[in-house]
């Protein structure tokens, strides 16, 4: 097994997105789920997946768990499933453990059992979703910490576009415009760059600046005179 390949333990609905997305990135994947009907559904397109007990010490070194840079435990229900895989991991040397939970009380937990990373796939989908009601030009929303996230605008038909050197986005309304997305073309944009109607474009910001940003590329200032 390659020191840089990347275990994913558990082939649930976020397990199979995770192992899909790091394929697409050409990384050198084992996955790992004790359904047998789950693990061949994965299998069709890895051939690195095997039917394991995770909280088997033995079953992981057999499969070379234990020379992994990083392993994923992407269990949600299952607590104790994912308790004891993080400590084996640990005690197999894993240097990278990062760990899904549905539950915020197990966040500390599994940080002192040895998880160096903790995502809560849940909650960060339902405050996407919760800041995407009634905004449906918002297209994706990503929380970044407590205070930035990055969100997906798409620009309507009606926009009346200026260069942003004229719109002075950063300046005028805190927010960063990181990409813009055109048709199948994304680029960073310069000052002498314009949004046009239709575009997506991609700004970071606190929840305030951003819907100042959204109003005028939006709302009726930014609409075509």
């Amino acid at each position: 097994m390659n020191s840089k390949s990347i275990a994913v333990i558990g082939l649930g609905q976020f397990g199979r997105s995770v192992v899909k997305e790091l394929l697409d990135n050409g990384k050198d994947v084992i996955a790992i789920d004790h359904n047998e009907e789950i693990a061949k559904q994965v299998g069709k397109d890895l051939p690195t997946t095997f039917v394991a007990d995770s909280t088997d010490e033995k079953a992981l070194k057999e499969l070379g768990v234990n020379e992994v840079d990083t392993a994923v435990v992407a269990y949600g229900s299952n607590k104790e499933g994912s308790v004891l895989t993080t400590v084996i991991l640990r005690e197999l040397g894993v240097k990278n453990i990062i760990v899904r939970v549905d539950d915020d009380y197990y966040i500390p937990i599994m940080k002192k059992i040895g998880a160096t990373e903790v995502i809560t796939p849940q909650k960060a989908a339902g405050t996407a979703l919760a800041n995407r009601i009634g905004r449906e030009d918002f297209k994706d929303f990503y929380k970044l910490d407590d205070k930035y996230s990055v969100v997906s605008i798409v620009v309507n038909p009606g926009y009346f576009p200026i260069t942003l050197k004229e719109m002075n986005p950063k300046n005028v309304y805190g927010v960063n415009l990181v990409l813009i997305k055109r048709g199948k073309k994304s680029f960073v944009p310069g000052g002498n760059d314009s949004i046009l109607p239709d575009d997506t474009v991609y700004v970071v910001g606190t929840s305030k600046e951003i819907s100042a940003f959204r109003e005028a590329i939006n709302g009726e200032k930014g609409r075509k005179k």
